[in-house]
């Protein structure tokens, strides 16, 4: 199989799905879009972006590789005597141009990317007065998902983070294969800063669209879109990678602005999709559904299988009896109460039960958060230590622990001390939430995983080695002779 862009979207990944879905995300779209298929009114437009969010919940995207690929990658996890090593070559960092889960996730990006821009580039063209605000809500939601995906594989495969680096970034798709011009057009590779470039490009024209449409978005209850305050969210991130500080303090301020941190109590139920305390974009998905998906690759409670664990490293800096992370994140020695082998594991087995199910169910499927609050208090913590600003990144860092530790006493951390006690804190609140190995990556830290043991062979990564950037896979360097490949493959 071919992995060019324009080949594989064309051949596997147009855009699907056209039944209406306005509370939630269409889960089985059935209808497909080609050029003899054109969508042709505003509300097609609007019922086809469901398939946009849909094309999110991939197994190569949020469906398991943008999800938990990041904490097996780095040093969140500690991989146990009862994996089935389908992951061995990632977290062993040996992978090659060849490897399947790399290609995955970029075959992935690349369809949400070409879904998306089906509906930018075409929308338009049945715009009418009467319908600019509804083609706004459509659009901006597009622009701002091509943004997000550029960027997530922007992450995985970019050879630096540095905002006006050189290094090489990700093509830039603007077309989806139904519109490329000429049909042959190989996508060559821009650099870091063009593709910081584009990305924000892609905020900024969402931003205005979501400010001047026709209705709401999401409701409290159901965040399953991304609007305003999604977006934000989304520009805070990548303005953080970027070391963009007055950007991300802006924007993550918008979204603490409007949505408070969960209290103690209510914390626990965000991970049981008992509340959307805080979420400001989740990928929707429902109790029962891709079995094994998700977090089921460290942790399934319908095989009992634990293949993945916390790394106790890590957990013992956190306050297992008053930080309401511990018992959230882990189980000692958890099994499924389903009944099935093994029965038993030493309590000292850190069992990852984040994302155990909906309410009582033990599927390992749950709503994935791709955005929260405590993260714009981390981003925006990190920004202000980095402007001279310490007194403020000191109070965003102790409000958000002292929502998190019961009794908690605040801190006093200035300096270097300052910015490793943020970082230390984002390991303890976005534990299996997508962030380590991207976190280590973009502060040019080296991986040191402690003492380790079988099936896991590689125990420390220097922060310049070529494994920090993925290998484009070797299906698109096959296919498409502008394509260049990262260093040291």
């Amino acid at each position: 199989m071919k992995f060019n862009i324009s080949k594989y979207l064309l051949a596997g990944c147009i855009l699907t799905g056209l039944a209406s879905c306005e509370k939630s995300i269409e889960l089985n779209p059935t209808h497909s879009l080609s050029q003899e298929n054109a969508l042709k009114s505003i509300n097609d437009y609007q019922a086809s972006l469901s398939s946009v969010y849909n094309s999110l919940r991939g197994v190569g995207y949020y469906g398991r590789n943008m999800s938990v690929l990041s904490d097996m990658n780095a040093d969140n996890l500690v991989q146990t005597t009862e994996s089935l090593v389908n992951f061995l070559t990632i977290t062993d960092w040996v992978y090659v141009q060849s490897d399947g889960t790399v290609a995955e996730t970029w075959l992935a990006g690349y369809s949400v990317i070409n879904n998306a821009n089906i509906i930018i580039n075409n929308i338009d063209k049945v715009t009418t007065p009467a319908t600019q605000k509804q083609a706004n809500r459509i659009k901006g939601q597009a622009l701002a998902i091509r943004a997000l995906a550029h960027f997530d594989l922007f992450r995985w495969f970019g050879e630096s983070f540095d905002r006006n680096s050189t290094a090489l970034g990700v093509p830039y798709m603007k077309q989806s294969v139904l519109e490329a011009s000429p049909p042959s057009v190989k996508p060559s590779r821009p650099t870091v800063k063009e593709n910081y470039d584009e990305i924000f490009a892609d905020l900024n024209s969402a931003r205005t669209l979501l400010a001047d449409v026709d209705a709401a978005i999401n409701t409290s209850s159901a965040r399953y879109r991304i609007d305003l305050t999604g977006l934000a969210a989304l520009t805070a991130r990548v303005a953080l990678y970027a070391k963009d500080w007055p950007t991300a303090i802006s924007n993550a301020t918008t979204v603490i602005n409007a949505l408070p941190l969960a209290s103690r109590s209510v914390y626990p139920g965000i991970w049981r999709d008992q509340n959307q305390s805080e979420v400001a974009f989740a990928v929707l998905f429902s109790t029962g559904e891709f079995a094994s998906r998700l977090a089921g690759d460290v942790y399934s409670g319908a095989t009992n299988r634990s293949q993945h664990e916390g790394n106790p490293s890590l957990f013992a800096q956190i306050d297992e009896g008053n930080d309401i992370r511990f018992a959230t994140s882990v189980t000692r020695g958890y099994v499924s109460p389903l009944g099935v082998a093994p029965l038993s594991r030493a309590s000292s087995r850190l069992v990852v039960t984040k994302f155990l199910g909906k309410s009582s169910a033990v599927d390992g499927i749950v709503d994935w958060k791709v955005f929260r609050t405590s993260e714009m208090y981390l981003i925006r913590a990190e920004a202000l230590a980095n402007s001279g600003q310490e007194a403020s990144a000191l109070n965003d860092l102790n409000t958000l622990r002292a929502a998190r530790i019961n009794s908690f006493v605040n801190g006093t951390e200035s300096g270097p001390a300052l910015i490793n006690a943020i970082a230390l804190e984002r390991r303890k609140e976005l534990f299996m939430e997508g962030h380590r190995w991207f976190d280590l990556k973009r502060t040019t830290k080296t991986i040191d995983r402690g003492t380790i043991a079988a099936p896991t062979t590689q125990a420390t990564l220097a922060s310049t080695r070529r494994e920090w950037a993925w290998p484009i896979p070797q299906g698109e360097m096959d296919a498409n002779s502008n394509m260049k490949q990262n260093t040291g493959y």
